[in-house]
């Protein structure tokens, strides 16, 4: 249902699951009848019943976005060892929410909440930016391009198809361009209720960050936010089929 983004039938779901169409309306019916699913009079599909809906609503009452997120921070700096964040896009800047400092090595970033930095010019804040519409992204930083530095996107041009690059991938990365030699890898989630963006990442210094390196942290991440935007319904995420594959 949520890969589809409708009611689902009979034949959608036996054709997932590679089962019988006989076992799968005897399922569906037996979970229709305790409740987990409903189905439509007319169109004979299922949709979420109200057992499912009570459950969801209890859910998203005790889990926000952020603590979402911040569960997966803690999850990848266990995982990585490097500085986790989470931030969140305020107008053309991006602001740090929460911090979680790493464990390996003796270098690690450290950057407080509270603290700002332009969104063009690290993942953390082009992988927000990119959550906007193109439009949106070049009446908030087009003034800011004059003033980049290192890897940073220096035109419209080359912003936006950063933005496409990004959104086609689910992650950003970033070698040193806002803090010298700070790498990052950042990917970020929508919150349907609020419509707030909020974006999840690591910073770890920027000579570990050659390919090899980037594209498996930047899998860690981009999986991270997925898991985070498919449990909150974020239409990107459960819509997101990773390009590599």
């Amino acid at each position: 249902m949520a890969q589809l983004q409708r009611d689902v039938t009979v034949t959608d779901v036996a054709a997932q699951l590679g089962l019988p169409k006989s076992s799968v309306s005897r399922t569906l019916s037996m979970m229709a009848e305790y409740g987990f699913l409903d189905r439509d009079p007319v169109t004979r599909a299922y949709r979420p019943g109200g057992l499912i809906m009570e459950a969801s609503y209890h859910f998203r009452a005790s889990h926000g976005t952020v603590s979402l997120l911040e569960e997966e921070v803690a999850r990848l700096v266990a995982d990585t060892g490097h500085t986790g964040y989470v931030d969140v896009l305020d107008g053309a800047e991006s602001l740090v929410l929460h911090m979680r400092i790493g464990t390996a090595g003796t270098l690690q970033a450290y950057t407080p909440a509270g603290t700002r930095a332009p969104a063009y010019a690290s993942s953390m804040g082009r992988a927000l930016l990119a959550r906007l519409d193109d439009a949106r992204i070049m009446q908030l930083v087009d003034a800011r391009l004059e003033h980049s530095t290192g890897s940073a996107p220096t035109s419209r041009r080359e912003l936006l198809a950063t933005m496409a690059r990004v959104r086609a991938d689910g992650w950003d990365v970033s070698r040193g361009e806002w803090v010298p030699n700070v790498g990052g890898i950042s990917a970020a989630v929508l919150d349907g209720d609020t419509g707030q963006i909020f974006g999840i990442g690591i910073a770890l210094p920027a000579s570990e960050l050659r390919d090899q390196a980037a594209t498996r942290y930047g899998a860690a991440v981009r999986d991270a936010a997925m898991r985070v935007g498919r449990r909150t319904g974020d239409p990107y995420w459960l819509r997101f089929s990773d390009p590599a594959a």
